[in-house]
């Protein structure tokens, strides 16, 4: 008899207008004399962040983050951080600046080098308290006790996760959506939706997170185009079934999609490779999916360009999946042959 569990120790805000009306209080309520806030690059530079900030009381913008952070931007992220004597942390952005931020939580509490803290539940003392708002609906990360990093040289990313390590409110706004460009907002999505999907086509899958993937993964199909249409209540939607996908593949784990994802030297965004090999996962898989018409509705095709995958990506992603342990907890077992066969098919 298998044996499977259930946790979203996160406590969700969510609703249309919820940072305005809540961001000051909720940070308040953590009793921090600052808080490090740790935001996106190109929302900051939009003129967004600073009317999100005003009256959030002991806000102090420590880093700026870009996407896809490596562990040396996260460090000093942390470094400026400490400076400032911060004791809680504020992430706004993506799911590059939500990573970025729990990876300074982590060293507001903890000594040392982020490499240290490699692997599962290895901190010597909890993080930091953070509050996430994030500003694309894909990653879920504002509900994730995971923080994925990209370090130059690595086969794999770097992955520190644990009890504790998830950020203690999340507050989800489809507000925050409504400047997004359409490619970004597109790619988040469909990261959300390979979530949603792959816990379902996990191993560790439970009723629980079956029922959560099924609903996050229906909500992501029908919001997406009228999101993509400028409908703010979908962009509501959108951000909570992102969040709810998250809950979901949190506890399940992933599949071959993440593992072929895997490989830090394949500088493509990691929502735009999700979606390029969700479909062809999804056949390898058995999957009855009604991938194809989201696909045509949002003009998104599943395929590499011509050029954008050189023959060293492609080892890297199998060499990659070969020892990530999501391909393991895929329901349907595969080699490196099934694995270079899913590629071409996404060539």
């Amino acid at each position: 008899m298998s044996v499977g569990e259930f946790a979203a120790p996160t406590r969700i805000v969510a609703g249309r207008g919820a940072v305005a009306a809540m961001l000051a209080t909720e940070v308040a309520a953590m009793g921090a004399g600052t808080v490090a806030v740790v935001a996106d690059r190109g929302f900051a530079h939009a003129g967004l962040l600073e009317p999100v900030l005003e009256g959030v009381p002991g806000a102090r913008l420590c880093a700026l983050i870009d996407e896809d952070p490596d562990v040396s931007a996260c460090e000093s992220a942390a470094a400026a951080a400490r400076e400032a004597g911060a004791s809680a942390v504020l992430a706004i952005g993506g799911g590059s600046a939500l990573c970025a931020a729990k990876a300074v939580a982590i060293l507001l509490r903890n000594p040392g080098r982020l490499g240290d803290y490699e692997g599962v539940g290895r901190l010597e003392s909890a993080p930091a308290p953070a509050i996430a708002v994030p500003t694309t609906a894909g990653s879920g990360s504002e509900v994730s006790n995971v923080v994925v990093l990209h370090d130059p040289g690595r086969e794999r990313h770097l992955v520190i996760r644990g009890r504790g390590y998830e950020p203690r409110v999340a507050i989800l706004d489809g507000e925050m959506l409504v400047t997004l460009p359409r490619t970004p907002m597109i790619a988040a999505a469909l990261d959300a939706l390979s979530h949603a999907l792959e816990s379902g086509w996990a191993r560790g899958a439970t009723s629980v997170t079956r029922a959560l993937a099924l609903a996050a993964g229906a909500t992501l199909r029908s919001a997406l185009p009228a999101a993509l249409a400028g409908e703010v209540d979908a962009m509501q939607e959108l951000v909570v079934a992102s969040a709810i996908a998250n809950l979901a593949c949190g506890n399940s784990g992933l599949g071959l999609v993440h593992a072929l994802t895997s490989a830090p030297s394949v500088h493509l965004p990691h929502g735009y490779q999700n979606g390029v090999l969700l479909p062809h996962v999804a056949r390898f898989n058995g999957a009855c999916e009604q991938l194809d018409e989201l696909y045509a509705q949002i003009g998104f095709e599943a395929r590499f360009r011509p050029g954008q995958l050189s023959a060293r990506d492609v080892d890297a992603m199998v060499a990659a999946a070969m020892s990530n342990p999501f391909r393991d907890n895929n329901v349907r077992e595969s080699d490196e042959a099934d694995l270079r066969a899913i590629l071409a098919r996404a060539c």
